[in-house]
């Protein structure tokens, strides 16, 4: 929806510079899209209408609910014989599904055909929610098209529906009909309902429009005799007592789409194309026909149809050399009916990689997944736990209990393999053989291999490709790949785009293949491990292993929203996803493996976030983030930059973590893998709360003496802020020492120590995102003023080095200024006249924005965002905050970490005694 808005937005600055009239229109029509948002939105199709509203339990709290558990129906002019389900195809390209589980629901009312939508229509929406057993019906009335239907609520009450069909079955009789089938129940009677497979709207979507052909149904069969080869799908709808139920699954007539279709060149003499293809499910009686075409818009008829076959795979020898051809696949069942086409797989027919084949153990998944651990912090940010009700699920296999590996083997070379055998290796011993025959190029295999979890001592578990007869490959550097037992599994998704330019691309290994070069990089991760040697937190570097588990193939602008953030229902323990955009591409071509010889460094930081390291670039302190005031003069300190407007780097700057992604980890980042080794995801940067008991500080000047008898002030960062608030003060000993205050709560989190010198200044709980994890010190003897910063990483590491309970750090105070105390010394900020949300900066942003506030008084800070539909999206700030100025980032994303769309939303600043909003503005 906002990415409509904001080319809305670029289109109003287009008509302004050519005319003023477009200018008036464009800008007004722009309005009226942003108003429109939260209700029923017009798209550039005059025939679209998606219509849109929150819903609502009777108990007030929005259903938040998802499919099967809630569905509606909606229909038209009071007519029930035509239907839309909340399966109806969106109009608009990677749009959210119809109930999202955010509290709305929406229907593309365009979906509705003969007749169409038109004004003066009547809209009914019958929206069930089978957990709360409640049902309401919403009706409106279209005044004109476009439509401006501003938002309501649709608020369910408890409702005695009757449930959904069950155990719904179809088949075909043996003179043609189909057979629809399920469990009935006492005093409920059923209506069946079809739609057309190949009836398509926008993106080429089935339509799915039910039309009723059967009702009033009580014996749980009903006979659809048209006898058609057309494609359809079934659902049944009961009523009881005039109370409609939620419907059935749907039911289809019609096999699945073939998927991982591809095409390649396969012998000069003749030229020929084989296109293979795999098929989910069963092949008994199954036909696959292959259609043609010189663009990628490849239609499915007749004409285009090059051929039909029981097998796997298609060879074509009516090419031409030189030229670029599109084929998809689609399979026909035993009684003629043609299913789901498959992806398009383009092929330029001329040979490949000098026509060799090139046998490729792609990547091996392990099964079963487990649940990762998953860590919360309440409020966000803060007091990192396990999340409730999840403390004792299982997340490792049991010792001794059976894995299943399951290898992808491709030949991903130009020519045909030639019979092989599939080797599996447990710790360099050989323990299973299977053969397989020749493999087209393209063509896929799998071979599956079981072995016993071993807790104690993690196996090596290998599989090797070798072919039966001395043959030429491209490579044999991806002939066999191996994974540990107890390591951490990645799954990667690919744009086509970008699948395609690595298989047009020699990589690094010599092939061409993504999976051939994603390994190449975790490989690359796996030796920055290896070379991880701190003698006093990794002696032995990072024993963590990682591996590819999975890669999954999406078209352009399909990646999925949580391509590089997992959903908590995701078992993989990282992932991440590749787009194929011409920027993609230009990156992977030009940088990727060009430059890099074949590394993506940047990847490999991204990674290390996947095992829970944060970013330390975190700990920099900008010039403008220093808000401290000298005492002695009244200005802020008189400190040089060490880069553009930074006043001081992270201590671990150098590193994979920090900027210089080439260096691989520091000691810091190395101790905080060791820590949590193997503890699958979730545990993101938690571990900065482990700080020994007590520490202290030896001051030293640039000459490394002591000094002694000072005065010293320590500020602490806050949310990337240094506010100008001593937090601890006091005075050095004879020895140059200071130690900092501290308590232990050991009730909390099994004894991380909470008033910690890191914790923040107003919550009671330690704050593990690293935004508050620098130390500014000031230091004054006589005439003399020095400064200096440390942040938690010593810390960190000395307490993984075994100082859990005391540790002492050298801090080089190597700025010093003499400035003469004076009348204007003070400790605290000047505290603003009222509290006030003073506003943000810049706005609009992308992609961060600072939200400034002052406060008058101590106070309970709420400081939250939300959308343009009054959906809370992130916390800021949950806690209490003192007298004075702050300034509060915000990146764009939600709580989850998820970057969000483009729009407007709202900053809702709530004290004990004030309450204001702020609208913002992000722009991508």
């Amino acid at each position: 929806m906002f990415f409509k808005i904001l080319r809305e937005i670029g289109k109003v600055l287009s008509a302004l510079t050519q005319n003023r009239e477009k200018f008036r229109w464009r800008l007004l029509w722009s309005v009226l899209l942003v108003i429109s948002s939260g209700g029923v939105f017009l798209f550039a199709q005059s025939t679209s209408v998606y219509f849109k509203n929150f819903v609502r339990h009777s108990e007030g709290d929005f259903c938040q609910h998802l499919p099967p558990l809630t569905s509606f129906v909606v229909y038209l002019n009071g007519d029930e014989n035509r239907i839309l389900l909340e399966n109806a195809p969106r109009w608009e390209p990677n749009a959210d599904p119809n109930i999202n589980g955010m509290g709305v629901f929406g229907v593309e009312l365009g979906n509705f055909a003969s007749p169409g939508l038109q004004a003066g229509d009547t809209v009914h929406v019958r929206f069930t929610c089978q957990v709360t057993q409640q049902q309401g019906i919403l009706t409106a009335v279209v005044s004109g098209i476009p439509w401006y239907y501003f938002p309501t609520t649709l608020t369910l009450m408890p409702t005695n529906f009757p449930p959904p069909p069950s155990d719904v079955l179809l088949e075909f009789t043996p003179d043609g009909f189909r057979k629809i089938t399920w469990n009935p129940q006492n005093n409920v009677t059923y209506s069946v309902y079809r739609h057309l497979l190949h009836d398509t709207v926008a993106l080429g979507q089935p339509r799915r429009l039910y039309s009723r052909i059967a009702s009033g149904i009580v014996s749980g069969t009903c006979i659809d005799s048209s006898g058609s080869h057309r494609a359809h799908g079934y659902i049944v709808l009961p009523v009881r007592s005039g109370v409609y139920g939620p419907h059935s699954q749907e039911v289809k007539d019609y096999p699945p789409a073939p998927v991982e279709v591809n095409a390649a060149v396969t012998s000069t003499q003749p030229l020929t194309v084989a296109v293979t293809y795999h098929f989910p499910g069963d092949t008994t009686g199954m036909q696959f026909r292959i259609y043609r075409d010189t663009t990628a818009a490849v239609p499915l008829d007749s004409l285009h149809r090059v051929g039909s076959v029981a097998g796997l795979a298609f060879l074509d020898s009516s090419v031409v050399l030189g030229r670029v051809y599109y084929y998809r696949v689609a399979a026909v069942n035993s009684f003629g009916v043609e299913g789901l086409w498959s992806s398009v797989a383009r092929v330029v027919a001329e040979p490949f990689a000098g026509g060799k084949p090139d046998l490729d153990v792609l990547y091996i998944s392990r099964s079963p997944r487990y649940p990762r651990f998953q860590v919360v912090y309440d409020p966000p940010g803060y007091n990192p736990h396990l999340q409730p009700g999840t403390q004792f699920l299982q997340h490792y296999p049991l010792n001794g209990e059976n894995l299943k590996y399951t290898a992808v083997i491709r030949n991903s070379g130009g020519g045909t393999s030639g019979g092989f055998t599939v080797e599996w290796w447990v710790d360099s011993t050989r323990i299973q053989t299977q053969h397989f025959s020749e493999l087209f190029p393209g063509q896929k295999v799998i071979s599956r291999f079981t072995w016993p979890y071993d807790s104690l001592h993690p196996n090596m578990i290998e599989c090797r490709a070798v072919a039966d007869s001395s043959i030429t490959e491209v490579t044999e550097s991806n002939n066999q790949i191996a994974i540990r037992s107890n390591g951490l599994s990645f799954h990667f998704y690919v744009e086509d785009s970008l699948r395609h330019l690595f298989e047009t691309h020699e990589n690094p290994w010599g092939s061409y293949s993504f999976e051939d070069w994603a390994q190449f990089e975790l490989q690359k991760m796996r030796q920055f491990f290896r070379q991880a040697v701190y003698p006093t937190t990794t002696s032995q570097g990072v024993t963590e292993f990682v591996f590819l588990d999975t890669v999954t193939y999406h078209p352009n602008g399909t990646l999925p929203a949580y391509g590089t953030h997992a959903l908590p229902s995701e078992l993989w323990d990282g992932q991440w996803g590749f787009l194929g955009d011409e920027a993609s591409l230009n990156y992977f071509q030009n940088i990727v493996l060009n430059q890099n010889n074949g590394v993506d460094w940047a990847l490999l930081h991204e990674l290390g976030h996947q095992l829970g390291l944060i970013d330390l670039y975190n700990m920099d302190v900008q010039e403008s983030e220093l808000q401290v005031i000298e005492p002695r003069t009244g200005q802020k300190p008189p400190l040089t930059p060490v880069a553009w407007d930074v006043l001081h780097y992270c201590s671990r700057h150098n590193y994979l973590m920090h900027s210089n992604f080439q260096a691989g980890f520091s000691d810091h980042s190395a101790g905080a893998l060791q820590r949590n080794c193997g503890k699958r995801r979730g545990f993101f940067g938690e571990y900065l709360a482990d700080v020994p008991a007590e520490n202290s500080l030896l001051l030293r000047n640039s000459s490394g003496k002591p000094v002694r008898n000072a005065e010293i002030r320590v500020y602490q960062m806050q949310d990337n802020i240094i506010p100008n608030t001593v937090k601890f003060s006091g005075a050095t000993d004879a020895e140059g020492r200071y130690v900092f205050p501290h308590v232990t709560d050991t009730s909390y989190f099994g004894g991380i120590s909470v008033n910690h010198p890191f914790s923040s200044n107003f919550s009671q709980n330690p704050h593990v995102v690293g935004t508050n994890a620098v130390l500014f010190v000031r230091l004054a003897k006589g005439d003399s003023v020095g400064y200096g910063f440390i942040d938690i990483c010593d810390f960190n590491v000395a307490y993984w080095s075994g100082d859990s309970l005391s540790a002492t750090y050298v801090l080089p105070v190597t700025q010093w200024f003499q400035i003469s105390p004076g009348a204007i010394e003070q400790s605290q900020a000047e505290v603003p006249v009222r509290t006030e949300l003073i506003g943000s900066f810049p706005n609009p942003f992308n992609p961060r924005t600072w939200i400034v506030f002052g406060l008058h008084e101590k106070s309970s800070v709420h400081l939250e965002i939300y959308n343009i539909a009054g959906e809370r999206v992130r916390v800021l700030a949950h806690r209490v905050f003192l007298p004075g100025h702050y300034r509060i980032r915000w990146n764009g994303t939600n709580d989850a970490g998820v970057s969000l769309p483009s729009g407007v939303y709202f900053a809702r600043l709530k004290t004990d005694h004030y309450q204001k909003a702020l609208k913002l503005i992000l722009l991508k």
